[in-house]
């Protein structure tokens, strides 16, 4: 069941990393519930499509190529759609992930520096940059801003220390921002377990999944769409009472451990279908 009877009517969003997997996601439904839909994204092509989307479904829609790692870029990104929108009522800090050998189970002994330095720039330098450049003109009108944090910043485990870390950052930063920023500006977190994207599809082998599934009481990845479900609830007037929350979008992921390891739940009980 979607979400389509929430009206973002008359509102602009603006979506880092809308180009593809979560963020593709969250632009189509926030468009689809009649939001003006500005898609920033590193690869202009990507961007220039989801925007494409967008206006051939009847929607209004910009693109912007934006480094959001850059205070420059974020800069233009905003002045840019409220050039082209008039306003800015909803940000979605989507923009992430995790950067060289980190993204892969590995020991923190094998962490490089600048994947370290990497991993935390586009997670948490990202959203600090874009939230900041976007608080004085959502103040004018009331806004909502949404980041993107994940389970691992609430249950981090061996082998991705970066990433773990950065999302714990992001979550810390979004409850602050919340503080901060009331009561004209909601900021929430969102924090996805295990989702279904190209990313997660390339990287991850299928022995690793059914592991990775057996601490999944739900038994089973997440969509894209179950996420941007919760973005568009979280910057539609039907959260208008909701701020400095993270919602898991995880199906009850957990993760346990023995001696520092990753340890997993009997593999037989659930195994993707």
């Amino acid at each position: 069941m979607r979400l389509a009877d929430l009206s973002m009517a008359g509102k602009v969003a603006i979506v880092t990393g809308g180009g593809q997997g979560i963020g593709r996601a969250i632009c189509l439904a926030l468009g689809r519930a009649g939001a003006t839909v500005c898609v920033a994204d590193l690869d202009r092509g990507c961007a220039e499509a989801v925007a494409g989307e967008l206006r051939a479904a009847g929607g209004e829609s910009s693109a912007v190529q934006a480094d959001v790692t850059r205070e420059a870029d974020v800069a233009e990104m905003v002045r840019v759609t409220l050039e082209r929108h008039g306003h800015v009522d909803v940000l979605v800090n989507n923009a992430g992930g995790a950067s060289g050998q980190d993204f892969a189970i590995g020991r923190v002994e094998n962490l490089r520096e600048r994947d370290w330095d990497d991993t935390f720039a586009v997670n948490v330098k990202s959203t600090f940059l874009c939230s900041r450049a976007v608080t004085a003109p959502m103040r004018q009108r009331g806004g909502s801003i949404i980041n993107m944090g994940s389970v691992t910043g609430l249950f981090p485990f061996p082998g991705m220390p970066a990433y773990s870390a950065a999302k714990a950052a992001v979550i810390s930063l979004t409850k602050s921002l919340a503080m901060e920023l009331a009561p004209h500006v909601r900021v929430n977190a969102l924090a996805p377990g295990l989702i279904e994207t190209e990313r997660t599809s390339r990287n991850r082998r299928a022995e690793q999944l059914i592991q990775l599934l057996s601490n999944v009481p739900l038994g089973r990845m997440g969509s894209v769409e179950e996420v941007a479900d919760m973005a568009l609830y979280l910057a539609s007037d039907a959260a208008a009472y909701i701020t400095g929350t993270v919602m898991e979008v995880g199906g009850g992921q957990v993760w346990m451990a023995e001696n520092g390891h990753p340890a997993f739940r009997d593999l037989g009980i659930r195994r993707p279908s």
